[in-house]
């Protein structure tokens, strides 16, 4: 299936997207969807997409949930000045010293997308949250208040081991997720109740995350399961396995789910030397992890190293594409799917607290061998 995978990678990567501006995503999702006769696919208010297996039966136990942004920093339209320039504001987070004479893409649907130039950067205010620019276009530009601008980006897709992408965060997280619940579905005796979540507007706030919370767009019981592209450090590089996050810049995770996959991780280690993973905090930002967990969800976090981060090439100091390692991305889509296969199987991976139970009950009679002053 890999090389499946690694084509709707390229697909979806290369849509233009920004935050609350997730169209073109969605309707990729409801073709793959409606491709396969046994998945369910509903939206909820907020316009979050929500994917089970079709079933007769009602599921079993508390529900595994994998989650994924469809939405990555760019620039939406909001006032037409001219024929050839437009006003936008940016969506996410980019530092400033990276807009300074940068190359967008303008994209309406049915049409080429038309290259611009941001000519000037404005601050955010307290009545307007982000930065605003002016773009100036060479020709003549057809546009309207809404429309989606991206970076102009040099060559994209793959070249060997690597995908060069307009957008990975966090639409490879995406991806990861879908083909993990593809293969899921093709289980027949998997017990579980395994489910995807994709969200919208993430990187203005988590704000699709914090509407499914509170919505109950899932279930209270459910583990969540945050998929990302994180910023790679040197601790962490691209090809050395995908990360179980065991926090981010804000909080730290779940601890029974962590200790949980990390076991599975080195079940998996140990039947195959080839699979690789790291165990990791990744500081680089927060994700929707730590929005799950405010609200009571019981959460924890799985990503990719990430190069370019938010398309930030600092070495270079230059927008880039972001890129990825594939065999990380084959490998977290493998971990999602023994996730799901072993995350209630207590007798293999037992709860934390179990494994303290059984390491006390086995040795407690230590602390009265020898008791202080005794």
């Amino acid at each position: 299936m890999s090389k499946e995978h690694h084509k709707w990678l390229v697909e979806l990567t290369a849509l233009p997207v920004a935050p609350a501006r997730e169209a073109c995503v969605i309707e990729w999702v409801r073709r793959w969807a409606a491709r396969r006769r046994n998945v369910v696919l509903r939206a909820d208010r907020f316009g979050n997409l929500l994917l089970r297996r079709k079933s007769a039966a009602a599921p079993r136990g508390r529900p595994i949930i994998f989650t994924a942004h469809m939405d990555h920093p760019a620039f939406v339209v909001t006032r037409v000045l001219g024929p050839r320039t437009l006003e936008a504001d940016f969506r996410g987070g980019v530092e400033d010293r990276f807009f300074r004479r940068a190359a967008v893409l303008l994209h309406r649907p049915g049409r080429p997308p038309q290259p611009g130039l941001v000519t000037e950067l404005r601050p955010a205010s307290a009545d307007r949250p982000d930065r605003s620019v002016t773009v100036a276009f060479e020709r003549d530009v057809l546009a309207a208040p809404g429309d989606v601008m991206t970076w102009h980006l040099g060559r994209l897709g793959i070249t060997r081991d690597r995908l060069r992408a307009r957008a990975c965060d966090d639409l490879a997280g995406v991806v990861a997720a879908l083909a993990a619940f593809d293969l899921c579905l093709a289980k027949r005796n998997l017990r579980d109740d395994v489910r995807v979540l994709l969200t919208r507007a993430e990187e203005v706030g988590f704000l699709g995350a914090i509407a499914a919370a509170k919505a109950r767009s899932v279930p209270r019981n459910a583990r969540l399961f945050a998929l990302e592209t994180s910023r790679s450090f040197p601790d962490s590089p691209l090809g050395a396995g995908p990360v179980i996050r065991v926090g981010d810049r804000t909080a730290t995770f779940d601890p029974d789910l962590t200790w949980r996959l990390g076991r599975i991780a080195e079940d998996l280690a140990r039947r195959d030397p080839r699979f690789r993973w790291q165990r990791k905090l990744m500081p680089g930002g927060t994700c929707e992890a730590s929005a799950y967990q405010a609200y009571g969800l019981a959460s924890a976090a799985l990503c990719l190293p990430l190069g370019n981060y938010h398309n930030m090439n600092r070495d270079a100091g230059r927008i880039d594409a972001e890129t990825i390692d594939l065999s990380d991305f084959d490998g977290l889509v493998r971990l999602l799917v023994a996730v799901a296969e072993s995350l209630d199987d207590q007798q293999k991976f037992p709860p934390f607290r179990k494994r303290l139970d059984a390491i006390f009950a086995s040795r407690r009679q230590l602390l009265f061998d020898a008791r202080p002053g005794g």
